[in-house]
């Protein structure tokens, strides 16, 4: 509401708020409209009192992923036509849909760990969608109102492994499963903050140095279409994650590389790069 970082259970007891403190990022999601409410009559009331400050996060503290296990991480490959193309891909009619892994969720600036002899591994910037209500076959035209809120997300992928199962036709679950391969952050922002996810600019650089710069008006499915899509095959659930998909400009990641994921309105993602 004014820029701080709060601890939400903290802001809304000392407030006292009559409603049930939220345990996690996605309890505040699940709150909706009611939850941003309270939330934002509680920092009037403490700025107003002066106490607002008790519940403000310190700078330094360690942030965690914003749902640090979510239910499903769904990814979209190949949802910017200039991606497509630098993979040598045409733009697909449907949505690729894969999954990933949930264990491979880190946090901002935690490490990203590359094991020995896997080959080449690339950094992907992606806009993640956190839905705080799910559904069987949810109307393109009610979407928007299953989205809790966005964060950003790094869609690392261990290139070699993907190159060897698509020549295969294997799935591209394991390359890009591996543990740490799944940055998410810093914050979960809600949808009153974003009017419109489809105008972000997503940009990523490795050591300082532009590697990816694009906007989210390139989507070529965009959020609305892409939750009713997956909504016709299965039930959409409340910490389900939707991986937008990346802008061209993919490269390769090392050991000591930084690598920092910046979405506009959302914040910066940054990782360091070990060996595992």
């Amino acid at each position: 509401a004014d820029g701080s970082r709060y601890d939400i259970p903290r802001l809304l007891a000392l407030s006292g708020a009559s409603i049930v403190p939220p345990r996690t990022p996605l309890d505040v999601a699940k709150g909706g409209a009611t939850m941003a409410n309270a939330i934002s009559n509680a920092v009037a009331s403490l700025t107003m009192s002066g106490s607002a400050e008790e519940a403000v996060v310190p700078s330094a503290a360690r942030l965690l992923a914003p749902l640090p296990r979510p239910n499903r991480v769904l990814a979209i490959g190949r949802n910017y036509a200039e991606h497509a193309k630098e993979q040598g891909a045409s733009v697909s009619e449907e949505p690729i849909v894969f999954l990933k892994a949930s264990q491979s969720v880190i946090a901002h600036d935690d490490p990203i760990r590359i094991p020995e002899g896997i080959g080449r591994v690339d950094y992907e910037a992606e806009l993640m969608v956190v839905l705080g209500s799910g559904g069987r076959n949810i109307a393109e035209s009610d979407a928007m109102s299953h989205v809790a809120g966005y964060t950003a997300f790094n869609d690392v992928t261990a290139r070699t492994m993907q190159k060897k199962a698509q020549s295969s036709n294997h799935p591209w679950f394991l390359s890009k499963s591996l543990d740490t391969f799944g940055p998410m952050g810093p914050y979960l922002v809600t949808p009153d903050e974003i009017p419109d996810p489809h105008d972000l600019r997503i940009t990523l650089t490795v050591n300082g140095e532009t590697r990816q710069d694009d906007t989210t008006e390139s989507m070529v499915f965009r959020i609305p279409f892409l939750i009713a899509y997956l909504s016709r095959f299965f039930a959409l659930e409340a910490g389900d994650v939707i991986a937008t998909g990346t802008p061209s400009g993919i490269g390769e990641i090392v050991p000591g590389d930084v690598v920092s994921v910046v979405v506009e309105g959302v914040g910066t993602l940054t990782n360091p790069v070990e060996s595992a």
